[in-house]
């Protein structure tokens, strides 16, 4: 195991509007070959609370949809708080809102911040994102983003500082 073994990281994807049926062999690469410590919020217990907020949109109950959310959102943001870096699966058009805000937190607080999309080419990124994301951690799929951080893993990017905490900089 390399340098990256033993790291916290955080995986964010959309999940209320399409978060199944991708995970497993990300998550196998990610903990398996470079030993990452891995939080997946699919994965979490806290989906126990899905049927209430299914139920509770039902019943236009809006105040339990809003306490339930609350928590899901602290706690979400609470682990990206705890991790290292972040990597974010932006599959094309689909909506995410939890995502963003953790990408944006991750960002804000200069941690590696890595954008994966399931298209061809990094353009399908959302243009918001250009904006404040660094194109080098921006990949056309995972074998992109699984050659980047076998480099950083190898101890490639000593010169760039949001890897400081891997390379004692």
């Amino acid at each position: 195991m390399g340098l990256l073994s033993g790291k916290k990281c955080y995986l964010s994807a959309p999940i209320e509007f399409g978060g199944e049926g991708w995970r497993e062999e990300p998550k196998k690469i990610l903990t398996e070959q470079f030993g990452i410590n891995l939080f997946d919020p699919f994965c979490d217990p806290k989906q126990q609370w899905v049927p209430a907020i299914k139920e509770a949109k039902l019943k236009k109950d809006y105040e339990t949809i809003r306490m339930i959310a609350r928590k899901f959102v602290s706690k979400d943001l609470e682990k990206v708080d705890k991790t290292d870096f972040l990597v974010a699966y932006l599959p094309y058009k689909v909506p995410s809102s939890g995502m963003g805000h953790e990408i944006i937190n991750s960002n804000n607080m200069k941690k590696p911040t890595l954008l994966v999309t399931n298209q061809d080419c990094i353009s399908y990124i959302p243009t918001w994102y250009w904006g404040f994301i660094r194109i080098e951690y921006m990949f056309a799929g995972w074998g992109d983003l699984y050659k980047y951080l076998e480099e950083v893993d190898a101890g490639k990017h000593a010169n760039n500082e949001r890897w400081n905490f891997l390379y004692d900089n």
